[in-house]
C-alpha cells in the first residue's frame, strides 16, 4: 500500500537509516575504478550492445568498468565479487564475447589498483602499444 511504503520511508529517513554503500553496477564509481579512470583519462561505465535477445544466453549489453571506444579497449576493476565460481564465469563470457567483437580487456583488482596503480596503468599502456600493427612508412629522400 501506498500509505504504508510513504510510513516506512519516513520512519527510516527519521532514524538516520541508509543502505550501506558497495561499488559496482548501478552505484557509483568505486574508488580504484576512478583512478583507473582518472590515470587513463577514458570513459567510465561504456556500454556496449550484445544484439542478443532475452534468452539467448547473454544479456542485451555490458558494462565496462573503464574503457576507450576508439581503441577498443576496456579494463575492468574487480573487487571481492568477482572471486567467486559463478562469478567468473560470468566475467570470462563477458571477456569472450568482447574479444569476440575485437576488443582487448584487461582486469585488476582492487587492491592491485590502489597499491600499484602505475604499474597497472604501464601494463596497460604497453597492451595497447603491443597490440598496435606496425606499418612501414614509405622512404623519402630529403
Amino acid at each position: 500500500k501506498a500509505e504504508t511504503r510513504a510510513k516506512l520511508s519516513s520512519t527510516l529517513r527519521r532514524i538516520g537509516h541508509k543502505p550501506p554503500v558497495q561499488g559496482g553496477n548501478g552505484r557509483d564509481l568505486t574508488i580504484p575504478q576512478a583512478l583507473m579512470a582518472t590515470a587513463l583519462s577514458w570513459e567510465t561505465e561504456v556500454i556496449v550492445p550484445t544484439k542478443a535477445k532475452k534468452g539467448d544466453g547473454i544479456p542485451t549489453h555490458y558494462k565496462l568498468d573503464v574503457a576507450n571506444k576508439e581503441l577498443l579497449f576496456a579494463v575492468e576493476v574487480n573487487g571481492q565479487s568477482h572471486n567467486s565460481p559463478s562469478a567468473r564465469v560470468k566475467d570470462l563470457k563477458k571477456a569472450t564475447f568482447l574479444r569476440g567483437i575485437g576488443w582487448t580487456m584487461l582486469s585488476f583488482s582492487n587492491r592491485e589498483v590502489m597499491e600499484h596503480l602505475e604499474v597497472c596503468v604501464k601494463k596497460v599502456l604497453y597492451t595497447i602499444w603491443r597490440s598496435k600493427e606496425l606499418t612501414p612508412t614509405p622512404q623519402t629522400d630529403l
